[in-house]
């Protein structure tokens, strides 16, 4: 796979979106989120630290710049790079391609926006998850949104939103911006990211370039993890901007790995991506309409895994000769909305949005005899949603409390779904379809209100949010697992979920601090059960049910600066679930972890400590979980010691190197996957983390 065998596909549409140009609120706690165009400033300013951790500046919201070096050192996807950020945590199955949970909520609880865009994978066992098609140094900003507390951004996003944006600037005079880096680590690591923008007053052009290539690495005990993986992405992007207030961009992007894992009996061998997109946006429309936007997009995923292309070949029982298969995933959607100011304080944002996406798969189990590449796709499902959402911020008069202002939003969508599958291959055999060829629409409603104040005592928040979400492809129809009473989970109940979230952020001197913390009642929970017995079968099945669930829990970051140059900072994250139908713990649910780095930070480099400590977990439910894993056991606590330093080489050029588990520490995270039998590898019981691991960043800037 090289880089420079990429080739740009033009087509064209005609697209909004709303997060490119945005007019800035006037309330007291208008969010940064929305920013006017604006013109870049004459030199791009370069962090001097290796982030650590990123904390809410602003109710609900984390926000943080991808471009910045990291600690412990994130592979190239969008996964193992939330994992640093406080209540994200990941399931590793290989050294690539990890699954990302927030608050222990995992898949399509968490909505990824990839410039606006939806990204669904094509496997329907999770190998390649939407965060595994993003790489987060090709974008500009990274942003979290906690909780059932926004509306705009697409439906069911129930545990949280992670957008990656990539700014839209106007530049008034002729202006070239670059960004490079590299990354050389243990392992055969080797990264590259470029990042080139020409612009001018009319218009701009950028190119976007990531390459990332890595072999097996090992754990702290030296045993060699079936691990590899070499992928590469590119973007062109071309914007018309006639005025700073308006712009229309046509984005094109390609991207194709593979990925060895060490959880299953397949590996990853190809991650092909095609996207297109349009976005336009006007400003200062009329004195009523502050902003007209939206966005029109497509993406192609073609993915394929076999047993034999990174891995030697091994006969068994389920798999006597070598197989591979080929889902594919085709998705169309758009936006459309329009931001409204009836008065200078209140700012209403009301739209549409829609997404269509297809899915088919041709598999072999002889590919000597067989070749995958000679069959025909076999259709076996499709989805349609259509939204329509509004959301409002109105201030409220200055009190004894100070500044306040009330948020509320409501989204209406209407799903319909398909299931083309004439059969379902379970434990081995084959039985036909109970809901072959049947369709299902739901109506589903979600919404929330909250209080926000500035107060003496810092900003404060409180509101309830409710989704409805409907299940998605890896529920109803991934790996053919069967319903609660069917051999077919096709008619699976929507989830539903009430949650209350709590909040105070405040600076304070040297201090500063913020606390999220929430609660929440999911009825008709999705668990996924593989002891479930279903009537008229006598042995059990991995299984798709509906249960109900209570989880609470939050995050606190906090720092201390005893001067202009020692700085200390720490967080700690924790969520208790329940499954309060088989009254027993709610499964795949990280243990308590807390995090603290030290900083030492001169004119021209820094030196940082981080210890990450995370806690036994004892509450597990053996054989539930979600669509990525189940639980395995109760696993014991760890810590691990990394340390980093970072030097300005001069005003555009950074290094920084790094050791990650400095004490080779051997462990293997509590939603770590279980091992796999892997021909010429030791066998393991679950997937452990790296061990010791020196890496060094360069960074040029200009």
């Amino acid at each position: 796979m090289r880089f420079n065998a990429i080739t740009l596909a033009v087509l064209g549409t005609l697209a909004f979106n709303s997060n490119t140009l945005a007019q800035a609120p006037s309330s007291p706690n208008a969010s940064e989120l929305d920013e006017p165009l604006a013109a870049p400033t004459d030199k791009p300013e370069m962090e001097r630290i290796i982030v650590v951790g990123e904390a809410m500046e602003q109710p609900l919201v984390v926000v943080a710049n991808p471009k910045h070096i990291r600690q412990p050192l994130p592979a190239h996807d969008a996964a193992d790079y939330l994992k640093s950020i406080a209540g994200f945590s990941t399931i590793r199955k290989g050294g690539a391609s990890g699954d990302l949970l927030f608050r222990g909520m995992a898949a399509s609880r968490i909505n990824i926006l990839a410039d606006g865009e939806t990204l669904l994978g094509g496997c329907g066992n999770r190998m390649d998850p939407p965060t595994a098609y993003i790489t987060p140094q090709s974008y500009d900003r990274m942003v979290v949104l906690k909780g059932p507390q926004n509306v705009t951004n697409g439906p069911g996003s129930s545990a949280a939103t992670v957008r990656f944006e990539r700014e839209w600037e106007y530049y008034p005079a002729p202006t070239t911006r670059t960004f490079l880096s590299s990354t050389l680590a243990e392992f055969g690591r080797f990264d590259m990211n470029a990042d080139v923008t020409f612009g001018n007053s009319l218009g701009f052009t950028r190119i976007n370039a990531t390459s990332a290539t890595s072999r097996d690495y090992k754990d702290g005990s030296g045993t060699r993890i079936h691990s590899a993986y070499e992928r590469w992405s590119g973007q062109a992007t071309f914007g018309y901007t006639p005025n700073e207030d308006t712009i229309l961009s046509v984005s094109l992007g390609v991207s194709d790995g593979e990925a060895a894992y060490a959880d299953r009996a397949m590996d990853g061998v190809k991650f092909a991506r095609e996207s297109i997109g349009v976005r336009y946006a006007q400003r200062n429309v009329s004195p009523l309409v502050a902003e007209l936007t939206g966005q029109l997009f497509y993406n192609y995923i073609d993915h394929v895994m076999d047993n034999y292309s990174l891995r030697e070949f091994s006969a068994t029982m389920m798999m006597p000769n070598q197989a591979a298969s080929n889902p594919d995933r085709r998705t169309r959607g758009g936006r459309l909305s329009a931001v409204l100011e009836p008065s200078n304080l209140q700012r209403l944002e009301l739209g549409v949005d829609t997404q269509v996406n297809a899915h088919r798969v041709r598999n072999s189990m002889n590919q000597a005899m067989m070749p995958y590449e000679t069959m025909a796709f076999m259709k076996d499902a499709d989805f349609t949603q259509v939204g329509v959402f509004l959301e409002h911020r109105i201030p409220v008069a200055a009190n004894e409390f100070g500044n306040g202002e009330w948020i509320w939003g409501a989204r209406s969508d209407f799903w319909t779904a398909n299931d083309y599958r004439q059969q379902i291959r379970q434990n081995g055999n084959t039985y036909i379809n109970p809901t072959a060829n049947t369709s299902r629409s739901e109506t589903l409603f979600s919404g929330f209100v909250r209080y926000e104040a500035i107060t003496d005592f810092g900003s404060v928040y409180i509101g309830p949010g409710y989704v409805e979400r409907f299940p998605d492809y890896w529920e109803l129809i991934g790996a053919n697992r069967a319903g609660a009473d069917s051999r077919s989970a096709f008619n699976t109940a929507p989830e539903k979920t009430l949650q209350l979230d709590v909040g105070w952020i405040a600076t304070f001197a040297a201090w500063n601090h913020s606390l999220a913390l929430f609660a929440s009642q999911v009825s008709d929970y999705i668990l996924i059960d593989n002891q479930h017995y279903i009537t008229g079968v006598e042995q059990p099945l991995l299984s798709v049910r509906n249960v109900d669930a209570q989880t609470y829990g939050g995050e606190l970051d906090i720092g201390y600066a005893f001067n202009s140059r020692w700085r200390v900072d720490g967080s700690v994250a924790y969520v208790r679930g329940k499954n309060t139908t088989d009254g027993n713990a709610l499964a795949q649910q990280p243990p308590l972890e807390m995090k603290l780095s030290a900083r030492y930070a001169a004119e021209s480099w820094s030196v940082n400590g981080l210890l990450r400590a995370v806690a036994r977990q004892h509450r597990v439910a053996i054989g539930q979980g979600n669509i990525v894993g189940t639980d395995l056991s109760e696993t014991a606590g760890f810590a691990v010691v990394s340390i980093s330093a970072d030097k300005q080489l001069r005003s555009q050029l950074r290094l920084s190197v790094g050791m990650d588990n400095l004490f080779n520490r051997n462990y293997s995270e509590h939603l770590s996957k279980s091992g796999a039998m892997v021909s010429g590898y030791l066998p393991i019981n679950r997937v452990n983390e790296p061990g010791r691991l020196l890496w060094a960043n360069l960074q040029w800037q200009l």
